[in-house]
């Protein structure tokens, strides 16, 4: 957009100055500070604080006063933060941290009268340094170069004459490279301003800044301070640039490459079961096909990014041209047609499902071709003037068609993976049509509004200070402003559904497992969990459901793909590392057979009981211990009654005892509390959901509604509906963890859930702990990390304390509540350690919820445009 605000400003700027009364100006007092901060982010920011004093005898006081809705009060603080400006005035990259004070305050010569009172005004804006380019932050102007960023000072015209008591800036570490002198500006070129002195080092609230100060009404300075940033943000304020944006875009397809490729090779080495198993040839075949058509989407998706990337179509000296790069937008409703024609392909959907796909598809092909043909220009399109009620209608069709197409082809896509897979019954042999077509147009309607809203709100902003009454180019420059979000919605908001993919992929991964699952009741521990190429699978639904998505360095996505390996190595090296810790793994007494091959579900019930008899048992013991005899006990009656508990048998039948240290108690907790190891994930996929719910809120609170994180969602085009979306996928993404926890059960070491809990935290833990050493060391935010590295371990101990309950659910009926079953399953000594472990965990997620810094948010994403 700006384009837009050059080709307004051009004539507003030849108006007269007394459009704003100058003379009336002169007497004013400015204390101008601007500050750039790198530290902790990915993008600098820059901000801008004026502060004015500003005589009532000026014309257009008494309008500061007036209501902010008013043209009256926009014209008088035009004035003040534009310059002598009649038109339209917009600012995109400058962000108002906070509405402008504007308060009575005392003569500044210490004299106050009632002819002469004062009005103090106080205006402060920011803005990230995302883009090569020069851009307006209060009456600065920033040149980002791609080694060297120049802050110059650049005053509204109705302020050049005032007494500019006090310039600051702080250039930030590692400070500047150079400042104006004497009316020479670090270029050397000749300043603009008059009274140009030399700055002076001083300080401010314990930083380093440069300072102008003047004794005297001379009028602005001259400043300009050229800074050199520190590598990493130059590299993010180039990532719209060329080769920068391709590398972005090139890593999150290089992530889709490496799953397919792992898919592929998991499926070449799956071993095939004698007799075919139907619903395993279903699932087996979903896969490969999922896989097959995730590859295919994403390149469609993503390959036209990487060309526009590597043409720099959005970056450098291309981002102000905002009506050229509308030529790029259709582009989108081509892609994003044949990625729902995949999907429905995929799908195999029904004739009607797929007659209404095709509609669909016509709608966004079809204003697609006429674009190609030249019968539609959308840089004519976005600029201001009547482009014709068809070629609007055709946009919007254009866009719904294209965003509703893949929605469609996904939610069909999902119910044939849980159909087909057995993880959803098939009551029905066909889809209802009207509760899949009309879910799908509810969700466009809600994308559409909260697009629409955004949009506007979005252009308030910028325009805040335009005159919107009596101004003939207002209303054509605002209409001119929707049909570019109407031409840009499917460019922006297909990134939406997309980021979803990775569900059905782990959903067509949990079909194979599922499917086969094999043995009996009286098949061992040793052989009851997945292996080969099942547990390569097993495994992989842990960076593709369960890990936090990491974010990227340096506002590049280029090396994304890494996460994936590292998650997938990260489970993989822990599970070997504590593979003989497991209570399975643990030899019996005699023969030194480990316990998983002489232990099956088929024991359950006599283990189970046997393990009620231990307890009681002890129980009595502790009576006696406390003075508290039953009669006709004795210790040694009871010690003999415990030895007996221990007795146990080979796999092949010989006598044998229990692993030393490992009771009759920890043996059943070793199975779980389900038959197969699916049933346990299944269990503890469900167990997670309550215990989660709280944790992913305070995570969605994190990431989107805290601090300025909240101004990114309230103005990012799908930020609202991607809050409920964030909070269901963080849901899904415990649930999937829960999973994993259930199926590898028996493989993780310790005698207690909880216990059991801290391996495949510390898989979760380690890339989100290499993750913040690079932020470290790049100087870049830390948003959420230990948060969520913490929170994933209360949900797995909460989850593997439920998941011991359950293993004695038989028992409930007889217990006051579970705290009274629990306290007996765990004995006195170890119920206060886990009790105190939880507490801690517990304690240590609220405090660093309740003290999480706020970094200042990140610039909100706005796609095409020019933005």
């Amino acid at each position: 957009m700006w384009l837009l605000s050059v080709c307004l400003a051009a004539p507003a700027a030849a108006a007269s100055d007394d459009i704003c009364a100058s003379a009336g100006l002169r007497a004013t007092r400015v204390q101008a500070e601007a500050r750039i901060d790198h530290d902790d982010r990915t993008y600098s920011k820059v901000f801008s604080t004026v502060t004015l004093t500003v005589p009532m005898s000026w014309t257009y006081a008494d309008e500061l006063l007036l209501s902010k809705d008013s043209d009256a009060y926009r014209k008088a603080m035009r004035c003040l933060a534009r310059g002598s400006m009649s038109g339209l005035d917009t600012r995109w990259e400058e962000w108002r941290s906070a509405e402008p004070e504007v308060t009575p305050t005392a003569d500044p010569t210490g004299v106050r009268t009632s002819r002469d009172e004062w009005l103090r005004v106080r205006l402060v804006a920011h803005a990230w340094v995302d883009q090569e380019g020069s851009f307006p932050v209060g009456p600065w102007t920033l040149d980002v170069g791609k080694a060297h960023w120049t802050l110059r000072l650049t005053p509204p015209a109705a302020l050049k004459s005032a007494w500019w008591e006090q310039v600051t800036v702080d250039p930030g570490r590692p400070g500047a490279l150079s400042a104006a002198a004497d009316g020479v500006d670090p270029d050397g070129d000749t300043a603009p301003g008059t009274g140009a002195t030399a700055p002076r080092a001083g300080t401010d609230k314990g930083r380093s800044v440069l300072v102008w100060p003047s004794d005297t009404a001379v009028g602005a300075p001259a400043v300009a301070v050229r800074v050199e940033p520190s590598w990493p943000r130059s590299f993010s304020a180039q990532d719209d640039s060329s080769p920068y944006a391709a590398f972005d875009a090139a890593g999150g397809l290089l992530w889709t490459v490496a799953l397919v490729l792992t898919l592929w090779y998991a499926l070449r080495v799956l071993p095939r079961h004698g007799v075919p198993d139907p619903v395993e040839q279903r699932a087996v075949a979903n896969l490969r096909g999922w896989s097959l058509a995730l590859l295919v989407v994403s390149v469609v998706v993503r390959g036209p990014d990487i060309y526009l990337g590597a043409i720099g179509a959005f970056g450098g000296d291309a981002s102000e041209e905002w009506d050229a790069q509308a030529v790029h937008a259709p582009w989108a409703w081509l892609t994003s047609a044949v990625a729902g024609a995949v999907l429905l392909y995929f799908a195999r959907v029904p004739r009607w499902l797929a007659l209404t796909g095709g509609v669909l598809g016509a709608g966004a092909v079809v204003p697609a071709v006429l674009w190609a043909v030249g019968g539609f220009d959308p840089g004519r399109f976005v600029r201001p003037g009547s482009p014709g009620g068809w070629t609007v209608a055709a946009v919007v069709v254009a866009g719904v068609c294209s965003f509703a197409l893949p929605l469609l082809g996904g939610a069909a896509a999902v119910r044939r993976l849980l159909v087909d897979g057995g993880l959803r019954p098939n009551r029905r042999a066909r889809p209802r049509p009207w509760p899949l077509i009309g879910g799908v147009l509810a969700v466009v309607a809600v994308i559409g509004v909260c697009y629409l809203v955004a949009s506007e709100r979005d252009w308030n902003r910028a325009s805040w200070l335009s005159p919107h009454m009596g101004a003939p180019d207002y209303g054509g420059w605002h209409r001119s402003d929707l049909r570019n979000n109407l031409l840009w919605f499917t460019p922006n908001a297909r990134w939406w559904w997309f980021a979803m993919l990775w569900v059905p992929t782990g959903l067509a991964v949990l079909a194979v497992l599922r499917s086969r699952v094999a043995g009996t009741a009286a098949d061992s521990l040793a052989r009851r969990g997945p292996q080969g190429a099942d547990r390569l699978l097993l495994l992989l639904l842990f960076p593709v459901m369960a890990a936090m998505d990491l974010g990227v360095y340096t506002a590049s996505g280029a090396f994304v793909w890494c996460w994936f390996f590292l998650y997938l190595v990260a489970l993989a090296s822990v599970l070997r590392l504590t593979r003989g810790r497991a209570v399975a793994a643990r030899p019996l007494d005699r023969s030194g057979e480990p316990l998983g091959t002489a232990l099956s579900a088929s024991h359950r019930a006599g283990l189970l009981d046997r393990a009620r008899r231990h307890r009681e048992l002890h129980a009595q013991l502790r009576r006696l211990d406390q003075g508290q005899p039953d009669e006709g006990t004795s210790r040694r009656d009871l010690e003999t009654r415990l030895r007996r508990l221990h007795r146990w048998r080979t796999a092949a039948g010989r006598p044998d005892r229990l692993p030393s240290g490992v009771s009759v108690v920890d043996a059943a907790l070793a199975l779980g509390p389900c038959r197969t190891w699916w049933e346990n994930g299944v269990k503890a996929a469900r167990l997670t959901q309550p215990i989660a719910l709280p944790l992913s809120a305070g995570l969605v609170w994190t990431n989107q509604l805290r601090g300025e994180a909240l101004t990114g969602t309230l103005y990012d085009r799908l930020g609202l509906p991607d809050v409920l979306t964030q909070l269901v996928l963080w849901q899904v993404g415990y649930a999937a963890a829960g999973f994993l926890f259930g199926a590898l059960w028996q493989e993780l070491p310790g005698r207690r859930g909880p216990v059991k809990a801290i391996p495949l935290a510390l898989a979760y833990a380690a890339p989100i702990g290499v993750f913040a050493l690079g932020n470290w060391g790049l100087g870049e935010e830390q948003t959420a990390l230990a948060f969520g590295a913490m929170a994933i371990l209360l949900v797995l101990t909460l989850t593997g304390l439920m998941m011991d309950l359950e293993t004695f659910r038989g028992e409930h009926p007889y217990w006051r509540g579970r705290l009274s079953l629990l306290r007996s399953v765990y004995q006195m000594r170890y119920m206060s350690v886990q009790l105190a472990w939880v507490l801690a965990q517990a304690a240590a997620v609220v405090t660093v919820l309740q003290y999480l810094a706020d970094n200042g948010g990140m610039p909100p994403q706005f796609g095409g445009g020019g933005r």
